[in-house]
């Protein structure tokens, strides 16, 4: 059954019919709401949204969201931003960037699909992709973290500009150019990339955010809060939110309840004294802006169907 399930959604990841009986047998991202459950949080935002359009793009965005493994052990999370592109976050890869401990760039491994039942069944073992070994263009671009991302409030300064804690990674084989599964019929859906909207997102507080994530290093988890934006701070280079994050989050798309991508999820509170009182991201548009000064943003994909 389960092998049934796996195959005709990577034919038809949209399908939102198959959505919903994945998530009846455990085997879609923790966290995604039965339709009833659903309705009700959407209730509570400012706007009406059609559930099974919603559930189709979240059927879509699973293919397009991986765990970033070094060595065999998970770090963080990434994501497709192009056919070969995954982004993540800088500390999540720094180790590798920087050369530490004897890291090198094949140690990463990009693990796609990997699905688990809430009983610890691997359905799904997931596709595995490495970086190119053409010297140094494994590393498309990248940005540090701030010393200031360090200090607990109130912070000493602003992060610089250039401090976005961001790395896009070249990856072999171009997965969002593939079919989602192992030998997939002809017509098959492809993977695809996550899109970056046109539109600057405001961030209005008290609007929701959702995150697509591997915390912890497990399966795909969804996070949903709809009163998650808290503010805007750091002339704009960052996001402070409510929704909930674990370790292995970091490097995590973080999208509005229409699934537009927003922010890269890269820290929570470093208060380790008290009980956590935010998350934290990058404006995806801030991001875009200094990729667009290095001339780096041509490697993003074109927006997709």
């Amino acid at each position: 059954t389960y092998d049934l399930l796996r195959a005709a959604r990577e034919s038809n990841p949209r399908n939102a019919d198959l959505v919903v009986f994945a998530s009846q047998l455990g085997a879609v991202p923790q966290g995604v709401p039965p339709k009833r459950e659903l309705e009700r949080i959407i209730e509570a935002t400012n706007s009406f949204l059609d559930v099974a359009s919603w559930r189709e793009t979240l059927g879509a965005l699973e293919g397009r969201v991986c765990r970033v493994e070094i060595k065999g052990k998970a770090r963080g999370t990434g994501f497709l931003m192009g056919p070969d592109v995954v982004m993540t976050n800088y500390h999540v890869v720094q180790s590798v960037i920087q050369e530490k401990y004897g890291y090198k760039p094949t140690d990463i491994v990009l693990r796609f699909d990997y699905k688990r039942l809430k009983d610890g069944t691997e359905i799904n073992k997931g596709a595995e992709y490495g970086l190119v070994t053409d010297g140094d263009n494994w590393l498309v671009d990248s940005s540090p973290y701030s010393q200031v991302d360090l200090e607990i409030d109130p912070k000493s300064a602003d992060p610089a500009a250039d401090e976005l804690d961001y790395a896009l990674l070249r990856v072999e084989g171009a997965p969002g150019d593939n079919p989602l599964g192992a030998g997939a019929e002809p017509g098959a859906a492809l993977r695809g990339w996550i899109d970056v909207p046109d539109a600057i997102h405001d961030f209005e507080p008290g609007t929701p955010l959702f995150i697509i994530q591997h915390p912890k290093g497990d399966p795909l988890k969804l996070a949903l809060d709809t009163n998650a934006v808290l503010d805007l701070y750091a002339q704009n280079r960052r996001v402070r939110y409510n929704t909930n994050t674990e370790p292995g989050s970091s490097g995590s798309p973080v999208f509005d309840q229409d699934w537009n991508l927003v922010a890269l999820h890269h820290s929570g509170d470093p208060d380790a004294d008290l009980p956590a009182r935010y998350n934290e991201g990058i404006p995806i548009h801030t991001i875009l802006d200094l990729l667009h000064q290095r001339g780096h943003d041509h490697v993003l994909g074109e927006q997709d169907d």
